[in-house]
């Protein structure tokens, strides 16, 4: 299809002559590319040394709302700094090492930062791991309000840079002549801090989170993810928890019983990953979130959580999502009587872990996520008689399911709308052709997705006797690198199907199969329309 950067110059100049009201066209392609404009990204990639050497010399001119910087500080010692900037020869002398002077980037980003912090209403900054002392000065400065809405930090480990190519040992921010204070930020809604690393310098982390604090007094969205106990996480929560609306966090035994006894009334999601064994009562905690309705809980261990705590009182959930490697216990979940969507989760898959044998048990679950392995037909024999409503199943990490999961699944449970399923080459008596015929007693099915495990034994489709059995009419095929043309026939020709999406399917065979949808289109007529197809990654 030919776009207007398509046509020649004159032609476009030809077809503003023949336009009448030239100034009202003129005035709407101004206000469009204002308009335009204000919505740009700026994204900065630093992640290799020819990426930073054309930063140091671009200048920017054009406004942006959204500035992502990647990389900073994450060069090597062997980086030629020499020949990459004149700013070099007035870096200070004690500061060079190797003939290099790193804190040329450092300032260029700083430079960056300073540019827009009056425009910029989201802000990501991905640093290196000696850039605490550093944090500070990348906040917005000045005297007037910032209008920055959500700030985003991620500080990486040594895997990704071991400590000996870096040319100093810790970079600190080199203070600007006439640096501002640190503005406010009232409109800044939603904090992210993600660090890798397992050591830290604890005090610069509180300073910063301080400073977030004393500045903006708005935020009600907060993530933290670290590798290591800091309290100063506590205390910036603590600081908005009776504001705050979602809340991502890791808790640590440093301050677990503190962390209970905090009351969230407006947190409406939840996510709470633990790094403890000993968990205080958790009914104070979840008695005091009364609007909570999307919770996740990782790695606990504990099952007294669930039955005091989350199934008594979390009464208000409709999504929960459990990661864990034990068995996960499902004796209460009937007590959440707004639930409606379920997902069960692996925490580690490479470590050892329980078949889940415990069924969900709810009359109002209509959702269920299946990212684990479970244990196998007795648990989908007995899903349909404990979770009667559910109407939406994805099994997407489920190892043992098989040609006998399939068969009862769709034999019992065939009230289900949605279904998507991965299809495991490994699993004993796994799924075939024969197997997927089974889907056709699924009536009220109306969108199916079946995706190939990515495997040298994954399982192809070779048979297209199931396809005609479909009643879906929205259909998603992933990973079939071996589907054949006449698989294709027989789903375009399902008179069912209103929309087929091919994602990583038929190595080499696009246009072929392209060839072929632009001759049914020939030969249906318009009582019968062709479905929707979309061809998506090709290989």
């Amino acid at each position: 299809m030919t776009t207007i950067n398509d046509l020649p110059n004159e032609l476009l100049l030809v077809i503003f002559q023949q336009i009448e009201g030239k100034k009202h066209l003129a005035l709407t392609c101004k206000l469009w590319n204002e308009l335009i404009v204000n919505f740009l990204n700026l994204n900065i990639n630093l992640l290799n040394e020819d990426r930073v050497r054309s930063f140091l010399g671009m200048v920017f001119t054009r406004s942006y709302q959204r500035l992502s910087i990647a990389g900073i500080m994450l060069v090597g010692s062997e980086f030629n700094w020499m020949g990459s900037s004149r700013q070099l020869k007035s870096a200070p002398v004690k500061r060079v090492r190797l003939g290099s002077d790193p804190y040329v980037l450092l300032r260029k980003c700083l430079q960056v930062v300073r540019q827009y912090e009056g425009t910029v209403r989201d802000m990501r900054l991905n640093f290196g791991p000696i850039m605490d002392k550093s944090l500070l000065a990348f906040l917005p400065r000045g005297e007037e309000p910032s209008p920055l809405e959500f700030l985003m930090i991620e500080i990486d480990s040594w895997h990704i840079m071991k400590k000996e190519d870096w040319n100093v040992d810790r970079l600190e921010f080199i203070s600007e002549e006439g640096l501002q204070e640190i503005s406010e930020m009232p409109k800044l809604k939603s904090l992210r801090y993600d660090d890798s690393r397992l050591k830290t310098d604890r005090t610069a982390r509180r300073k910063f989170f301080d400073a977030i604090a004393r500045h903006a007094k708005a935020i009600t969205s907060i993530s933290l993810s670290s590798s290591y106990a800091c309290y100063s996480d506590f205390r910036i929560v603590r600081s908005f928890s009776t504001q705050l609306q979602e809340l991502t966090f890791t808790v640590w035994p440093k301050f677990v019983k503190d962390f209970f006894q905090l009351s969230f009334p407006e947190v409406r999601i939840l996510k709470l990953d633990f790094d403890c064994t000993t968990i205080p009562d958790p009914a104070l905690l979840f008695q005091n979130l009364k609007s909570l309705i999307d919770l996740t809980v990782s790695n606990t261990n504990n099952e007294e959580f669930f039955r005091r705590g989350v199934y008594r009182h979390a009464t208000t959930v409709e999504r929960l999502t459990i990661s864990e490697n034990r068995d996960i216990t499902m004796d209460g979940l009937q007590d959440l009587i707004k639930l409606k969507e379920l997902q069960l989760d692996c925490e580690n898959t490479w470590f050892e872990f329980d078949e889940q044998s415990a069924v969900p048990c709810s009359s109002s679950l209509e959702k269920l996520v299946i990212e684990r392995c479970t244990n196998g037909i007795p648990f989908y024999s007995a899903l349909a008689e404990s979770a009667p409503h559910i109407t939406e199943l994805h099994i997407t990490g489920d190892n043992t399911f098989n040609h006998g999961c399939l068969r009862v699944m769709c034999t019992t449970m065939t009230n289900i709308r949605r279904l998507k399923l991965t299809l495991i080459p490994f699993a004993e008596d796994p799924v075939t052709d024969m197997s997927l015929c089974y889907i056709g007693n699924l009536r009220k099915l109306e969108y199916l997705s079946l995706e190939s495990y990515d495997d040298e034994d994954a399982i192809q489709i070779t048979g297209s006797g199931w396809v005609s059995l479909l009643w879906a009419s929205d259909i998603q095929l992933s990973g079939f690198d071996e589907i054949e043309l006449p698989n294709m026939l027989d789903l375009v020709l399902n008179p069912n199907l209103r929309n087929l999406t091919l994602e990583h399917c038929g190595r080499d065979k696009t246009d072929r199969i392209m060839e072929i949808v632009r001759k049914l289109k020939q030969l249906i007529t318009d009582s019968r329309p062709l479905p929707h197809i979309a061809v998506t990654s090709l290989w």
